[in-house]
Formats: C-alpha cells, structure tokens, sequence
C-alpha cells in the first residue's frame, strides 16, 4: 500500500491526532502518523507487541475515532481491537489474535541519559534500515523531561510519518519510550518507558522487563525494531 508523504499529511495528521486526545500536547506539537492513500480515509503508524498473546502497544492519536483497525506484519495482515486509551499520555494498547514475532522487553530500573543513542523508526521504514548489519542508532537523547512534558523522552531524530508508536529502543535493545509526537522546537517527543508500563500493567498485561542485554553490543537495533513492531492502519470510514 503506498503512503503519502506531502505537506498535506501534516495537517491531517494534525487534526486527527490532536482531536479529542487526552494526553497534553503543546501548541506546535505535530503527531507522526501518516495519512494513507487510497479509497478509505486512513492514517497509519507503528504498533508493537508487549506480550505473547497479540497485545501491542502505539500511540493514541495513531488508533482513537477509528472505524476499523487493521495490523499488518510481513505477509499478515488482521484485524485489530481497541482494549485501552490513555487518558494522560499519546498511549493505546490493542490486539491481534496473536503475537507475531518477538513481544518488547522493557527495563527493570535502567533509565536513558542524555546523549545517549537511541534507535526509533516506522514500521515500514525499517526494511531500509536492516540492510548490510543494520542500523544501530538513529537519534540522541537530549533531555528526559520531555521539553517541559513530564513523562517524556525527547530526542534529536529525523522520525518522519509513521513513526508514531514505535519502540525506541536503547543499546541493549530495551524499550526506553513510545515516539508520540515532534514538539515546537523540533525534536521528538517519546512517551517514557515508566509511563508505558504504568498503563500497560494499569490494563492487565504481564510484561517481560530485564535490565540485561536483548542483543549483542554490536546488534543491530533496527532487526531487533522489525522483531517486535508492525504497520498499524486506523481506517475511519
């Protein structure tokens, strides 16, 4: 399915995402969903599973005031529901019939640091990303306070469209945050791993959280994205 990547998904996204939302978006803040050609209205992004029994995890402007949502993975494509909004952070959690692939690993206790490398990327970008070995980071920590947004990671990243959603995830391949949104000063914008375990473990999911390395020093972090994550398309008519 081809996406469009024109100015005018800005606004759309825009619209969409801040609509209704219950998480504190700041004036200037732009979503990272991307609107989707094709005879349905549509906005895609990126979704990841958190557990082995088809629960995933993206963001809230990404999936809310949907009439259908349908994730697709490699070759799969299903049918998706709504279990759960946040009505404080860009976080929604929704389900497949099963996990395909790799469910995230989130931290024990570890927390990233400025200048720290991270790695974030849309679903459908990541096939790039995984030729050769494979990229290993794509952006930099440069605050955890999230530009005056308690609960949030911001980092300096070329994240285009798509990326809502998406894992971002440290050197040991754990999940540090879920990109949200680019704010007014440009970076972006990541809800926090404490965060997002609060509202999954608020909604009954049992996650998998470890401190130790899920790759090997020299992994590359984008396999490891392509493991876990997965096209999420809200189609809202």
């Amino acid at each position: 399915m081809s996406r469009l990547r024109a100015i005018l998904v800005a606004n759309l996204a825009v619209a969409i995402g801040m609509a209704g939302q219950g998480f504190a978006g700041a004036a200037g803040d732009r979503p990272l969903a991307a609107a989707a050609a094709g005879p349905s209205r549509a906005v895609s992004g990126t979704a990841f599973f958190v557990d082995g029994s088809g629960r995933m995890l993206t963001a809230r402007h990404a999936v809310e005031s949907c009439a259908r949502i349908v994730v697709a993975k490699e070759r799969w494509r299903v049918g998706a529901r709504l279990l759960a909004l946040s009505d404080r952070f860009d976080l929604a959690l929704i389900a497949v019939p099963r996990t395909l692939g790799l469910s995230a690993v989130f931290p024990r206790s570890a927390t990233p640091r400025v200048d720290d490398m991270v790695f974030a990327g849309s679903y459908e970008a990541l096939p790039g990303m995984k030729i050769g070995g494979g990229v290993l980071a794509n952006a930099r920590v440069t605050g955890t306070a999230g530009e005056n947004a308690p609960g949030h990671l911001a980092m300096e990243s070329s994240a285009g469209f798509g990326t809502s959603g998406a894992p971002v995830l440290d050197r040991h391949g754990l999940v540090q945050g879920v990109v949200s949104r680019r704010g007014s000063s440009g970076r972006v914008l990541a809800v926090g791993a404490a965060e997002a375990k609060s509202f999954l473990s608020a909604n009954g999911v049992r996650i998998e959280q470890d401190d130790r390395p899920q790759i090997a020093a020299s992994g590359s972090r984008a396999h490891r994205a392509a493991s876990l994550s997965a096209l999420v398309t809200c189609l809202q008519n």
